[in-house]
């Protein structure tokens, strides 16, 4: 335990790009409300009122949305970015040797904003302001929005937890995506929009490939 804690603060350096999808979500989810409270200024929209994140559909096929809320967030979707030349990363253990790390897997996430309200009217004016809201700020980083990392708790122990940057783009969807992605959900089509939340790094600090350190090079056509 202790040497896997050690082994975890060794890596802060190198992860501080890797974070959890639930940090990135709550984040958003927190910078939107508050971005159309400020913006509307209506008693229907207050802090902890207008924007839900959770699944618009339960496990037995229930459409899920709140009627006092405006806005739900919701995961759709997870698409891995490939690179090449990623190579592993290799740290120090207590017996002299070394743990060999996988590449970090750097993730683009969808996120589907949906406006439910009963006005369809309100509803569409919710979704303006959603694009509104993502016209305004594509890009977030942790000098710039210290609350990227406010949702996480002992930072300084967590760090693999912790956000780096996100950078969102509208990800348009043909009508027939548009179709299969509502009968997935099973539900008749909602106002709404999809972005693709770039790039989320996940990087796993735990290892049990131990890998022998280097004590002795011999080159080819070197005298003994």
């Amino acid at each position: 335990m202790v040497k896997q804690k050690l082994l975890d603060l060794k890596l802060s350096s190198l992860i501080q790009g890797g974070i959890l999808i639930r940090t990135a979500l709550e984040f958003v989810k927190k910078e939107v409300e508050s971005y159309i409270v400020a913006r509307e200024q209506g008693p229907d929209y207050t802090i902890g009122n207008v924007v839900d994140l959770k699944s618009i559909v339960l496990p037995n096929g229930t459409v899920n949305v709140t009627d006092t809320t405006h806005i739900t967030v919701m995961l759709v979707g997870v698409d891995e970015e490939r690179r090449e030349g990623k190579r592993p990363h290799y740290i120090p253990a207590d017996d002299k040797n070394f743990f060999r790390l996988n590449p970090p897997v750097e993730l683009d996430i969808f996120v589907l904003f949906v406006a439910h309200n009963n006005d369809y009217a309100t509803a569409l004016r919710d979704l303006s302001d959603v694009l509104g809201f993502f016209q305004a700020n594509p890009v977030f980083d942790a000098a710039k929005y210290p609350a990227l990392n406010a949702s996480v708790s002992m930072p300084d122990e967590k760090p693999w937890q912790l956000i780096e940057r996100l950078s969102f783009m509208l990800h348009s969807l043909t009508f027939e995506q548009q179709n299969n992605l509502w009968a997935m959900l099973g539900s008749k089509y909602i106002p709404s929009v999809v972005y693709r939340m770039k790039m989320l790094t996940f990087f796993e600090t735990k290892s049990n490939d131990k890998i022998t350190s280097i004590t002795e090079l011999n080159l080819a056509g070197s005298s003994p």
